[in-house]
């Protein structure tokens, strides 16, 4: 086995190392060394105006060497005293070693100007960034060593021995040009210009610009409105921002060469050199673009306060490649476009109530939010059959549908197959494979045919869609408590158990118990037992207590004599009881789906305390 690890030093240039382990190991250093200058000053003759420059020159560098020694291993005879060769791995050492060097220089400097005229708050302000990267690496192996006493390269195979080498360089640089101004804090406004410029476009079209805006009005601070005791605190909001995703490879925009395949010329084979394709010039920045609206309020002394907040997000010239709508015969590797979009949009709601009444305090809110997204466009092929298009068409389509079978339960006899009116026609030779405890399923359309054309819509992806919480806040003298809620809604999870767990064990079907409802199927069963469908794929929602806390905080006079400045004594718990539509299949609503049986449980835990302040 190997094991290893990097330690990046406290302080500049100092180095750590990894011990290498007794049946072979890894060494590995790594350095990093920052060097950074800054400089800010107040412009003089200039009231409120600073300048400030900043560079930061950051070194790292890596070196990592694995040796991988062989051993064997034997099993012993006690009546014969006898060892006897059971097995090997490697028959002769091999090492590799690597060095990573990479640099990055990054620049600000910007100028910003804050002043207050009466009832006006103005800020301004102008910023650049670049940044340039570079990166070498190199890395060598030999095996076939003459001995495992000698952890060099030297000593092994030169018929073996392999090396590489790469690089690779980005730069950026940005503009951002901001402005913020607000009247008597009741009118505010900002508004935002960014720049952005990246190598991975072609020279001349690298540069994009991504404008926003926000605008907000405390309308409480109107006058209209002051003479409406009750409502102490509103504000609307409304704000538009752009900004820009660059996730392609580097130079996608000229046409390269890459090392493909090896080929033989004479007597000698060598590698060949093949195209990476074709380019495309026109590539250029994915947009995201959010359109965001709120109120915010408080009455009666925040008797009842909340905010509500709605969203529409657009992304467009998402990257892809045409590998749906172009034939394969198209005779060349298709280049990166910027083909998609999708949109998202949501909202979030808040309530909550909070009042002192005497010695009794307490703050109580709930909120629930909701999100999904759609595909605009998507890269994809026209279809014909109306069966494909309403499960495979993604243009217009939500992101996150999920398709399969609507189960009935578990066949109970041979007597009900083989009074099934209609043929699993996916499992080829129809019926026949099918016994009692399999997965029985529904023909959809009618056809006498199950098939791919019978499967519906039966998930809505495995990222809940809902969201919900319960916040509160409780204080009596010396007592207070807080406790959290927190659940979600709206999406599936897959609660298969394709490995062996006493899960499976306790709740699979049996020819004794012959239950029609059982959580799994006949072991060893026909193959249509594991098809998506919803005999797996379940809803989803719960709802969990999160935290809760009690304590108790001691009266002063007791801890002052005992030289205290605050007591408290305290229990909190947490995951300690969950409702969830799963429960019966042993799974958390919180593990990824499809990962019941290799997903470490939430642990719950209970803590008890004592604070004590000198």
């Amino acid at each position: 086995y190997t094991r290893g690890f990097f330690i990046f030093p406290e302080k500049k240039g100092s180095r750590r190392f990894g011990e290498a382990s007794p049946g072979g190991g890894q060494k590995d250093t790594g350095c990093i060394k920052p060097s950074r200058a800054q400089y800010t000053c107040d412009v003089p003759f200039i009231e409120g105006l600073q300048a400030k420059a900043f560079v930061n020159y950051l070194d790292l560098q890596s070196i990592n060497k694995w040796f991988q020694k062989p051993y064997q291993w034997y099993t012993y005879n006690y009546e014969a005293d006898v060892y006897t060769l059971a097995g090997s791995l490697w028959t002769a050492a091999q090492s590799s070693e690597s060095i990573s060097v990479s640099r990055r220089i990054t620049q600000q400097y910007s100028l910003n100007y804050d002043r207050i005229f009466d009832a006006h708050h103005l800020t301004v302000l102008a910023l650049f960034e670049g940044v340039d990267y570079a990166a070498n690496n190199f890395s060598a192996a030999r095996r076939d060593f003459l001995t495992p006493d000698i952890e060099q390269l030297f000593a092994g195979s030169a018929a073996s021995q392999t090396n590489n080498g790469s690089a690779s360089e980005s730069g950026r640089a940005s503009i951002i040009g901001r402005i913020n101004y607000s009247y008597k804090d009741r009118y505010l406004l900002e508004t935002i210009l960014r720049a952005d410029a990246t190598s991975k476009f072609i020279k001349g079209g690298r540069w994009g610009y991504f404008p926003g805006v926000s605008l907000g009005w405390v309308i409480s601070q109107e006058n209209f409105i002051k003479n409406l005791t009750a409502l102490e605190f509103l504000k609307l909001r409304a704000s538009y921002g752009s900004s820009g995703y660059d996730n392609v490879g580097d130079f996608r925009y000229i046409t390269g060469y890459q090392i493909s395949g090896l080929y033989q010329w004479g007597n000698k084979f060598t590698s060949g050199l093949a195209s990476t394709g074709l380019a495309n010039p026109n590539l250029t920045w994915e947009v995201m673009s959010i359109y965001n609206g709120g109120l915010d309020f408080s009455i009666l002394d925040r008797t009842l306060y909340g905010s509500i907040d709605a969203f529409y997000r657009t992304r467009t010239g998402i990257p892809g490649t045409r590998v749906d709508s172009y034939p394969s015969t198209f005779g060349a590797s298709l280049p990166t476009e910027n083909l998609n979009s999708l949109n998202n949009r949501g909202f979030e709601l808040e309530l909550g109530t909070a009042k002192n009444k005497g010695d009794f305090y307490y703050d109580v809110s709930a909120n629930i939010s909701w999100s999904r997204s759609k595909w605009d466009r998507y890269d994809e092929p026209d279809y014909d059959d109306p069966d494909q298009k309403r499960q495979r068409q993604l243009s217009g389509q939500w992101t996150d549908r999920t398709f399969g079978y609507v189960s009935d339960g578990l066949f109970k006899s041979m007597e009900e197959i083989n009074a099934l009116p209609y043929n699993y026609a996916e499992l080829g030779g129809g019926n026949t494979a099918l016994r009692p405890g399999d997965v029985k399923y529904k023909d959809v359309n009618g056809d006498g045919e199950l098939n791919w054309k019978d499967q519906v819509e039966i998930g809505k992806g495995d990222t809940p869609h809902w969201f919900y919480g319960l916040y509160g806040s409780f204080m009596y003298k010396g007592f207070d408590l807080a406790t959290l809620f927190q659940g979600a809604f709206g999406y599936s999870s897959s609660t298969g158990h394709y490995y062996t767990t006493e899960h499976t064990f306790k709740e699979r079907w049996t020819e004794a118990a012959n239950d029609p409802h059982a959580l799994i199927p006949r072991p060893g069963g026909s193959s249509s037992n594991y098809w998506t469908s919803d005999y797996w794929v379940k809803s989803v929602h719960y709802l969990r207590l999160k935290n809760i806390a009690l304590g108790y905080t001691f009266p002063k006079q007791w801890v002052d004599k005992a030289g205290f400045g605050k007591v408290r004594l305290y229990i909190s718990g947490s995951n300690l009881f969950t409702l969830s539509t799963l429960s019966k299949y042993y799974i958390d609503p919180e593990a990824p789906s499809g990962t019941a049986d290799r997903y470490y449980p939430q642990q719950r835990t209970v803590s008890f305390g004592l604070n004590l302040d000198f």
